[in-house]
């Protein structure tokens, strides 16, 4: 039987570098037109945002404040970063060879990163006003466009559900991981909602922008992989002729 080879960078799917540039893009697409939409109405706020925002307003009660609050942290860059650096580390394959998974974590953390600078450069670039002060029911800070807490907290959570996923079998208990990455990044986004600190489209640029760079990001690393293996194959040929 042959060995495993171990890899710097995990892989839970089938999807090829194409199938994420795909969907890179169309995330891509949808996220900037959001964007354009938002910019166009300037000081105005959206039909859609306004009723959304009004209706949590006046639905949300102290004990569902606290619950959210709690919520919230789960997108507080600070915290995950470090939390994803711990986890690529531990759940990466490679066997006792630390400096590989050290490796592994720092890759995943550091594509995570400049995911996050980036979405905060378009944050300012937009310069969305939030919804008012009196209606805050959490702290923020900054522009409102994407949300930042939402940006995090998916790139999070589809990082920590590619690193553990390549560690269980496929079938429902991959599937269990990708659906817990998907309902954490839902919480967390929703939650900027219901404090009052974010547009409803803030959150669902927040979605998309997360998306489009996780799934460039998914591209560019199996692309890597791929062509350092095919490198590897071709010596491992020449070197047995």
């Amino acid at each position: 039987m042959k060995a495993k080879t171990p890899t710097d960078t995990p892989t839970a799917t089938t999807f090829s570098p194409a199938n994420y540039a795909t969907v890179s893009v169309a995330a891509g697409v949808i996220f900037f037109a959001l964007a354009i939409w938002v910019a166009r109405h300037g000081t105005n706020v959206p039909e859609i945002d306004l009723r959304m925002h009004n209706w949590v307003i006046a639905n949300r009660s102290h004990a569902s404040i606290k619950i959210v609050r709690a919520i919230t942290w789960g997108g507080v860059t600070t915290i995950v970063l470090p939390v994803l650096i711990v986890v690529g580390v531990l759940a990466t394959e490679g066997g006792r060879q630390f400096t590989r998974r050290l490796r592994s974590g720092f890759i995943i953390t550091f594509l995570a990163s400049i995911g996050v600078l980036l979405g905060l450069t378009i944050n300012r670039l937009d310069g969305r006003v939030r919804p008012p002060m009196a209606d805050w029911a959490g702290s923020a800070g900054g522009p409102s466009f994407p949300s930042g807490h939402t940006t995090v907290s998916t790139l999070f959570a589809a990082s920590v559900a590619w690193v553990i996923a390549t560690r269980v079998r496929s079938g429902w208990p991959r599937r269990s991981i990708w659906i817990g990455a998907a309902v954490y990044a839902f919480a967390v986004g929703l939650s900027r909602i219901w404090l009052g600190v974010h547009w409803p489209t803030d959150v669902l640029g927040g979605w998309l922008y997360a998306i489009t760079w996780l799934a460039a990001s998914a591209a560019l690393v199996l692309l890597v992989r791929q062509r350092r293996t095919s490198r590897q194959a071709k010596v491992a040929a020449a070197l047995k002729i």
